[in-house]
């Protein structure tokens, strides 16, 4: 087999190719021979070393997050992802506070959902948030990366400087428009005010399938994985240098449907993930190796192809009579190595981060040497049952017997595997013919392959295959992490609450009326104080006015006498939201609700083109005396036809000149308070007018 860090660095074999990175196209590199093949050994060994431990240049935590340094590397995006971005505008205007975010380096599939603080959020088709605490207070317009990212009316309508140069020109974009609620709702809405985290849940860039030739979406690791070798701002090597009927092979197993824990099936292998514009190629490879099983290598047609899978169909058969030289090292031991290997992948079901599942140990050396543990880290692989399959391969290929070999030419047979989409094996049939040395004989997965073309040899590493290690049922997924438990929530309790008024001496002479909400106190809550709101019933809705509160009790400035009032109150304290207004009822303000005593001695007599009444008033206080006349001797049936003053105990007239003459009527008076409460009237006072 070629050596598997090809593309990793600057490779070569006699009469091989140099790999994109160096700045070859393959065509060039054929002539650069043998002068870096020992580079490229190297290059390999140091390869494998990483794949438990793949570098990144920027943490999940990071990506995830929204930052406000201007000079962080992009992103680009494949599969699915949690994001956060680089923000590229923050300001605050009118209550407003604006954030443009850049999410990701070219187009993107899709925005599939948006997190505010880690919640998610549903959106409406312009963009305002339908459900939960933020929902009066959230905007979120995007572009998906396929023109100018910068394109946002809002923005260029209320910032003068956020003109037509602001292209961001291919950019995925989101913009963010946060309302400040008011008063002590701003704390419960947005805990975290201007640092409000706003996240988005998407579909990366569109990767393209040689088996139908179409380009969309796909976390097929085999595609990712081309994806990235032949983008222009992944490893750049040109379509043409790629074997893609090699791609095709391997993508056709990575969508082969393995059978879940859960029920149903997924693909046996996908990458969901990114890479930063600035980091090494050879690290984005290591993460979507060690993610997939699927490594790119140089095929013997000197395009770049992709290898992994399952153990394939031995590429020949190396025995004794072709071995000039045979070095043996046996399984890993106490010394080097674990026996212990942790497994950690990202899990959508855990917030988009790296989590870990079960183990895989090996108990018989655990019963020996004690614990000694590894860590490998799929952080590309979504998926459990992936990521515990390719941690027992894994498992195996770092605890099996390694033997390297010196061949004639022979050796050159097992350079390359056999059929595309397998790894790489040989048979090894080593039995020396005198009967002396140790006898070798099996399946060996071929690790690097060197030829000497001066002295007509190979050297070819191998390690011992056990076919078992790829074997698999749905049960050796293990147990799922355990659910992450609901944010906590501590909502509001329920308010129970009177609303009254409460009449208040103004002065020696005087009364005003307040209105008064009174909750049932919540035991053992030192946080919790009652809110209360009031307005005037009317038919236009009038703006609801806050009420002073102290603990449980809220009280009104001074209110207008004989007006209907409603009421609504809520508990404020430390909650995860505001909570909810309850509707209290309504209240007809009353000041003085004792009725004045009864006038007497009411007489009514003609005039000239009217009726004088008099009356002695009542001996108690009033407010005003209120005439009412009828044509009938029923004071149900009167009217009122006007009002007048006078002093307690004394004399007060009257005059009706709305009169017609020869008519009968009926009079009353009556004593009323300032609430506007009657007395009893005195009369009826008959007369027929002349």
């Amino acid at each position: 087999m070629a050596i598997f860090s090809t593309i990793i660095g600057a490779i070569a074999y006699a009469g091989g190719y140099l790999a994109a990175a160096a700045g070859f196209s393959v065509a060039t590199a054929t002539s650069i021979g043998v002068a870096v093949a020992n580079a490229a050994v190297s290059l390999a060994l140091s390869a494998i070393s990483r794949v438990l431990a793949p570098s990144v240049s920027v943490s999940q935590s990071d990506i995830q997050a929204v930052i406000s340094q201007a000079i962080a590397p992009r992103r680009i995006y494949v599969g699915e992802n949690l994001a956060g971005g680089i923000r590229a505008f923050f300001e605050v205007k009118d209550g407003v506070l604006y954030q443009l975010v850049m999410v990701a380096h070219g187009p993107i599939i899709s925005f599939d959902e948006f997190w505010v603080d880690s919640v998610p959020v549903t959106l409406d088709e312009n963009g305002d948030v339908t459900e939960g605490k933020t929902a009066p207070y959230v905007n979120i317009q995007t572009r998906n990366g396929s023109a100018l990212g910068g394109d946002y009316a809002d923005l260029s309508a209320d910032f003068a400087s956020w003109d037509v140069d602001r292209k961001l020109t291919n950019q995925a974009t989101f913009l963010g428009q946060i309302k400040a609620p008011k008063g002590n709702d701003f704390s419960k809405v947005f805990p975290k005010t201007s640092g409000t985290v706003l996240q988005c849940v998407i579909k990366g860039q569109a990767v393209y399938d040689p088996r139908d030739v179409s380009t969309a979406y796909a976390d097929n690791a085999a595609l990712v994985q081309s994806h990235f070798l032949t983008h222009e701002d992944g490893f750049k090597i040109d379509a043409a240098d790629i074997n893609w009927d090699s791609v095709s092979a391997m993508a056709d197993v990575a969508d082969e449907a393995v059978p879940q824990l859960e029920g149903g099936t997924a693909p046996r292998l996908r990458l969901w993930g990114y890479w930063t514009l600035d980091e090494p190629p050879s690290d984005v490879l290591d993460r979507m190796h060690a993610s997939s099983g699927i490594r790119a290598y140089e095929m013997q047609d000197g395009r770049i192809g992709l290898i992994g899978g399952s153990f394939g169909t031995p590429a020949c058969t190396i025995t004794a009579k072709d071995i000039r030289e045979i070095q043996t090292s046996e399984a890993i031991s106490e010394r080097e190595g674990y026996n212990v290997l942790r497994v950690l992948h990202m899990d959508a079901s855990q917030k988009y981060t790296v989590t870990e599942v079960d183990q895989w140990r090996d108990d018989t050396r655990l019963a020996v040497e004690g614990e000694i543990v590894k860590e490998y880290e799929l952080t590309m692989c979504p998926n459990r049952s992936q990521a515990r399959r390719l941690a027992k391969e894994q498992f195996h290929d770092d605890n099996r017997a390694k033997v390297s070999i010196i061949t004639n030419l022979v050796g050159l047979k097992a350079r390359f595997p056999r059929e595309h989409a397998q790894r790489h094996t040989i048979l090894l049939d080593y039995q020396p013919e005198d009967g002396s040395g140790r006898v070798i004989q099996g399946e060996y997965e071929v690790l690097d392959h060197e030829f000497d073309p001066i002295e007509l040899q190979c050297r070819i590493d191998l390690a011992a295959v056990d076919r078992a290690s790829g074997e698999w049922t749905p049960t050796e997924a293990g147990d799922a992490p355990t659910p992450l438990p609901d944010d906590p929530q501590n909502l509001a309790p329920d308010i129970s609450a009177v609303f009254t008024q409460r009449i208040v001496q103004a002065s020696a002479s005087s009364q005003i009326a307040i209105l008064e909400v009174d909750a049932v106190p919540i035991v053992g809550r030192s946080d919790i104080a009652v809110e209360a709101q009031y307005r005037r019933v009317s038919a236009f809705s009038s703006t609801w006015l806050d009420m002073q509160a102290t603990d449980y009790t809220a009280q009104s400035g001074p209110v207008e006498d004989r007006v209907e009032y409603e009421a609504q109150a809520r508990f404020d304290g430390v909650f995860y939201e505001p909570d909810e207004w309850e509707n209290l009822g309504t209240i007809t303000v009353q000041i003085d609700a004792t009725a004045p005593g009864e006038p007497s001695e009411l007489f009514a007599s003609n005039g000239t083109g009217r009726v004088n009444l008099n009356w002695r008033n009542p001996a108690g206080d009033f407010y005003e005396l209120r005439i009412y006349r009828g044509d009938t001797a029923v004071f149900g049936d009167a009217a009122l036809i006007g009002t007048t003053g006078g002093v307690a105990g004394q004399i007060s007239e009257f005059s009706d000149d709305t009169i017609t003459a020869a008519t009968e009527y009926n009079y009353w008076v009556a004593a009323a308070n300032v609430s506007g409460v009657e007395g009893d009237p005195v009369g009826p006072a008959t007369i027929t007018t002349t």
